[in-house]
This record gives C-alpha cells, sequence and structure tokens, in this order.
C-alpha cells in the first residue's frame, strides 16, 4: 500500500519514500535533536513527524512501526519487574493478634498469681488499650501521602510510591540529551552577518515551515520586504526579496549552485556541524553574504542541576543520538562521568541494563524513544507530556523544568526518613508501654491517654513540611 503523509502529520508505520521530498522530525523516536530530510528511497519511521510539504510512502507485506516496537518493548520490561513486599505490612499484619495475645496472657498470668478477678481484668485491658496498631499502621502512608502532597506541589507526580525507597538508594544517573538537558527547540544561536542579511533571510524563510525556518524567523520578519516566486529545494529556500534573488540554506547548497562561500563561513559551518548544530548561508548576487547556525541549545540551568546532583557523589551518564564528534563538546564538561554517543532507541534499554550491574540506576528522559529506557531503569523520571515515557516511568516532571530531578531525590530522602522516624517512634512506644501496662504499672486511662498521644505524634510529624527540596 501507498501511504500520503501531509505537513504535520505523524508517519503511521514504518515504510519507503516513493514521492516527496520534506523535513521529518524524528527526535521522539530517534533523540536526533535535527530534522532529517526523506527524499525517495530512503526509509521512514512510524512515529515520525513531516515537518513541511507531504511525501508518499510504501508500506511492505509487514506493517510495522517503530513507535509500536518500542511499547511492546517497553511493556515486556515493565511486566518483568517483581512487585515489592512490604516488612511494615507482615508486622501490621500480625501485630494485633500478638496484642491479644499478651492481654490474654496477662489477665491469666494475673489470675494465677492470685489477683482478684478485676484488677487482673483492667490490667489486660491496660495492655489492649495502651498498645498502638495505629501509630504503627499510619507511620508510612501518612508520610508517603506528605510527600506526594509536597511533590505534587512543585509538579512532580509520583505514579509508584516505592520511590521513596528506590531513589535514595540511585548510585548512577543517565540523562538524554535532546529534550532533557537541551530545550527540545531550535533556536538561532549564532549569526555571522549584517543586518540586512538577517533581514532577507527572515523574509525568504517566512515562508517555509521547516523547523530551521521556524528557529530563524521572528516577528521581525514581517518587515515590509517583497518577496515573490519563492521555490524550496531539499536544503534550502530560493526567492525574489524586493527584485534581488536571495538564497537561504546550507552554504554547500550554495556551492553546488555555482555560488562563491567565504572561508570565514565555511570554517564557522565546519566548526557547526562537529557539534550537531545547523549552518544556514544567506546570499545573493552569486555569493554567500552572511550565515546563521541554527541548533537545540541546553537549557539555561543545566549545568548548575547537574552539578548539584555530582555533589551527592552519583555518576553522571549522557545518552545521545549524535555523532561522536557533535558528543565530544559534551565531553569537554566536568560534570559528565560518561557520554554514549550515536545511540539509537533499542540500544538505550541495553545500556541501561548494563549499567544497573554496577548498582542501581535512574533514567531521566522526555520522549518516546525512552519509554523502554525509562521502564528498565531501578527509577525512570519522564519530561513533558509525551503519553509513551510517561507511562513507562515512575515519576513525571509536568512542567518540564531540569531543577525538579534534585528535588525528586530530596522528597524520597526526607520522605523516607520521615518513615523511618515514624516507625522507630511507633515501635519504641509500643516496646515500652506494652511491657509497663503487663506490669501493671499503667491504668486504663493513662493508657487511652498514651495510645492517642502516640498516634497523634505520627501524625504531627508525617504533616511537618519539607525543607531544602527546593
Amino acid at each position: 500500500d501507498r501511504v500520503r503523509v501531509r505537513a504535520g502529520e505523524r508517519v503511521p508505520v514504518d515504510g519507503t519514500v516513493v514521492e516527496g521530498t520534506a523535513a521529518v522530525d524524528e527526535s521522539l523516536l530517534t533523540g536526533e535533536a535535527l530534522p532529517v530530510t526523506r527524499r525517495p528511497g530512503d526509509d521512514v519511521i512510524g512515529g515520525a513527524v513531516v515537518t513541511e510539504h507531504a511525501l508518499t510512502i510504501e508500506v511492505g507485506d509487514a506493517v510495522e512501526s517503530t513507535l509500536d516496537r518500542l511499547v511492546h518493548l517497553m511493556w515486556d520490561i515493565q511486566s518483568k519487574r517483581p512487585g515489592v513486599q512490604r516488612l511494615v505490612d507482615r508486622i501490621a499484619a500480625v501485630f494485633v493478634p500478638l496484642v491479644l495475645v499478651l492481654a490474654a496472657g496477662t489477665v491469666g498470668w494475673q489470675l494465677l498469681s492470685g489477683t482478684a478477678f478485676a484488677p487482673a481484668l483492667l490490667t489486660g485491658l491496660a495492655v489492649l488499650i495502651v498498645s498502638c496498631p495505629c501509630a504503627l499502621g499510619l507511620a508510612t502512608p501518612l508520610a508517603i501521602a506528605s510527600g506526594l502532597r509536597e511533590a505534587l506541589a512543585r509538579h512532580i507526580v509520583i505514579r509508584d510510591v516505592s520511590v521513596f525507597e528506590r531513589a535514595p538508594t540511585i548510585r548512577t544517573l543517565a540523562f538524554d540529551k535532546t529534550g532533557t538537558l537541551t530545550t527540545g527547540q531550535m533556536q538561532l544561536l549564532d549569526v555571522v552577518a549584517s543586518d540586512e542579511a538577517v533581514q532577507r533571510a527572515r523574509a525568504v524563510e517566512a515562508h517555509s515551515t521547516h523547523p530551521v525556518a521556524r528557529a530563524i524567523v521572528d516577528d521581525a520578519a514581517r518587515n515590509g520586504h517583497t518577496v515573490t516566486h519563492v521555490r524550496s529545494a531539499a536544503r534550502g529556500v530560493e526567492a525574489t526579496v524586493d527584485g534581488t534573488r536571495v538564497r537561504v540554506g546550507h552554504p554547500d547548497w550554495l556551492r553546488a549552485g555555482g555560488w562563491s562561500v567565504a572561508d570565514e563561513y565555511v570554517e564557522r559551518a565546519t566548526a557547526a556541524q562537529a557539534q550537531a548544530q545547523v549552518p544556514v548561508a544567506v546570499g545573493w548576487d552569486g555569493a554567500a553574504q552572511g550565515l546563521l547556525v541554527v541548533g537545540d541549545e541546553m537549557r539555561p540551568d543545566w549545568q548548575s542541576v547537574l552539578d548539584r546532583l555530582q555533589h551527592t557523589d552519583r555518576e553522571i551518564v549522557v545518552l545521545t543520538g549524535d555523532s561522536q564528534g557533535a558528543a565530544d563538546r559534551l565531553r569537554t564538561h566536568g560534570v559528565f562521568d560518561r557520554v554514549f554517543a550515536e545511540v539509537r532507541p533499542e540500544a538505550k534499554s541495553e545500556i541501561i541494563r548494563q549499567l544497573r550491574a554496577q548498582g542501581p540506576i535512574a533514567m531521566v528522559g522526555d520522549g518516546s524513544n525512552d519509554a523502554p529506557a525509562l521502564a528498565e531503569a531501578d527509577l525512570g523520571i519522564a519530561f513533558g507530556p509525551t503519553a509513551l515515557a510517561a507511562d513507562s516511568a515512575d515519576v513525571v516532571v509536568t512542567d518540564s523544568a531540569l531543577r525538579r530531578v534534585p528535588q525528586v531525590f530530596a522528597f524520597a530522602r526526607q520522605t523516607r526518613r520521615r518513615i523511618r522516624q515514624n516507625l522507630g517512634w511507633a515501635f519504641l512506644y509500643n516496646a515500652v508501654a506494652i511491657p509497663l501496662a503487663i506490669a501493671g504499672a499503667i491504668n486504663p486511662l493513662f493508657a487511652a491517654l498514651a495510645m492517642a498521644s502516640s498516634s497523634l505524634l505520627v501524625v504531627g510529624n508525617s504533616a511537618r513540611g519539607m525543607s531544602g527540596a527546593d
């Protein structure tokens, strides 16, 4: 079958282009930040988005989708994860029967010792009253409820409460690059051109829907220039601006048309490509008159966030679909212990599996291509509205703020500490109060007051606000 995919639509299944040339955004699936150009004969993957023009793709006998394969891989990984049996649940299940036995035994022992029936019965009643299964039973859920509430107030959705136990044990943090450490949006990063060249470039690119064009165009593009005879090519756009033929596109495209490109533009373009950025030349009268550099920029706070995480003695790893050369700029930063480049979606979960052999690992990602790795990790943290990534993760950051990652670990650490405080108090209280009641040192009225106070202490400790998470 042949399928027509228009601009803005998602490719439904894997196939081969038989008609049309268009820019395709595959970042959701491959992690590659830059759109790629697909021409007749090129393969396209199901789940990618056609950003301009239209494509006709031919589908083979076996209908497959890269997105569907990622879904199946994610669910296979999740279905193998065992549940956690909690120690507190087992203790709480036998606590009440044990207290009943102790109370009955106390009454029997008192009677055998010659105590009258009424005082013996009051002693047994004090044992029942002073015991506080409430403090023991509420210790964990109240602390967890408080942690969930505090996290939600900061746009952090915790989907699995075992996060509070697992997060503090994490020794390695793996970050997806595109959309997680970067903004995920093409932006104008550098300009080596005059104002006239920039304005002409914007005037021409205003007629293109390519992601690179959208990064160059802004509100100033409506600057009164008259643009006619627009023609789109595979690597650029050509148009007549105020009577002058202007070309805007890759420097190689200009040179292939016989236009001259100055050495300084060539050198800057080469440096940009080495950093996974897109050089865009603008020229007229047969020569390049300027160069613009477009790319996916790192988030403004990425350095400070990773520094904060590194100070917790965790190893920081980054996974990227960029080339080895483009990944070199990440290796120059001291915050990364390891950088894995040219990583395909299916390979991410395998890398996480290998890293898990060295200790508990957390994966932070935003795209559907990260879903299997998020499911494979001991702790998965998903960014943004990507449904598949959110479905496979243990934690979802709804506002896509990178600073939320340290907050996740801060909430988990403080919640686990609060659980331990509550349990410690509950065990200590019962370990002291029940023997005193058995010995007859506590009357039923005092036992009731002590039991209520114990529960209130657990409630008050759980309700305290968490400091230091911001």
